[in-house]
């Protein structure tokens, strides 16, 4: 029987549509996942253009998902359920006409989450993750299919929160032209020199005493798979830090197969073999910028961040006897 206190969040991205159905973890203010699911879907093409929209595919595909996952979750009888957009929605001119289309299938309203507000409920939901209880300094870098978010905490609280339009989606329509062939070098370090461009423009301090670098993200957890798959092991079984040396040998091995081939690659989801150089250089160029040589992936994200804060609210909201 589900916990009075469940609650379901679906997380609109630029790539893929996700879904937590969540209840309140053995800890105070912890987050314990249920339910989970990913659907590749991207309604993001077109997302580099000067008046980005969404195509009529994309938006149909886009509600068929959302009502899916809808439906996914009602099985679990949360007591709120929020449905959240990113970037590729927020960027749309659009925007409003998918919106209705949701709702007309769902009864629901999809939240099209500010930059800011992003990488704030990012902040929150790796805050939930047991790995980090302990560190109090570090950046927070996720990497979706449309922006990059950058987040600051000094002394466990969030002091400075970026989003920067570095998504793997974004920066693939605008310096790959070929995406069927093998990136050529020239491509990849204009994607490498536009990433750096971006971070000196950003404000954000990567010294010394920003502590280390906690990566979360669909880029990010695709990378730890491959990586994984590669000494046999699974995504759980391989240890969440990740060197820069072994992304930088990913990136040139990927990089030089043509997309038949990268479909091919174990662990790597064929809907995102495409996106992956444009994600990895990224990666690779933040790590460069930022002078380090390792980063924690975490799973906790933004779903988490939105699934603490309903979960509160309902715990708010509870009568006292």
């Amino acid at each position: 029987m589900p916990s009075p206190e469940t609650v379901a969040v679906i997380d609109v991205g630029s790539n893929s549509i996700k879904l937590l159905v969540a209840k309140p973890g053995l800890t105070a203010g912890s987050v314990e996942a249920i339910f989970a699911e990913t659907i590749e879907t991207r309604i993001s093409t077109g997302i580099s253009q000067a008046l980005p929209s969404l195509t009529e595919a994309a938006m149909t595909a886009g509600c068929r998902t959302i009502t899916e996952l809808v439906r996914l979750a009602q099985g679990y009888q949360p007591k709120s359920l929020r449905i959240v957009a990113t970037s590729a929605v927020r960027d749309a001119t659009n925007a409003i006409q998918f919106i209705e289309l949701v709702f007309e299938a769902t009864g629901l309203e999809i939240q099209i989450l500010s930059g800011a507000e992003e990488a704030t409920y990012i902040g929150t939901g790796l805050r939930c993750d047991p790995q980090i209880a302990g560190i109090h300094n570090f950046i927070q870098m996720d990497l979706g299919g449309g922006s990059l978010e950058l987040i600051r905490f000094a002394h466990g609280h969030i002091e400075q929160a970026l989003s920067l339009q570095l998504g793997a989606v974004r920066l693939t329509e605008q310096f790959i032209v070929d995406r069927a062939a093998a990136l050529a070098t020239e491509a990849a370090a204009r994607i490498g020199a536009h990433v750096c461009e971006a971070l000196q423009t950003s404000g954000i301090s990567f010294g010394p005493d920003a502590g280390p670098l906690i990566v979360t993200g669909g880029a990010l957890t695709v990378t730890r798979a491959v990586l994984a798959a590669q000494n046999d092991q699974t995504i759980e079984q391989r240890c969440p830090v990740l060197h820069k040396q072994e992304i930088t040998q990913l990136k040139a091995i990927l990089m030089a197969l043509p997309l038949h081939e990268r479909m091919a690659v174990p662990h790597l989801p064929a809907a995102r073999a495409d996106i992956i150089p444009a994600a990895l250089i990224t990666i690779d160029s933040v790590l460069e910028y930022a002078v380090r040589d390792r980063v924690t992936h975490s799973f906790y994200n933004l779903r988490y961040g939105i699934a603490a804060e309903l979960l509160c609210e309902r715990a708010e909201a509870m009568p006292e006897y």
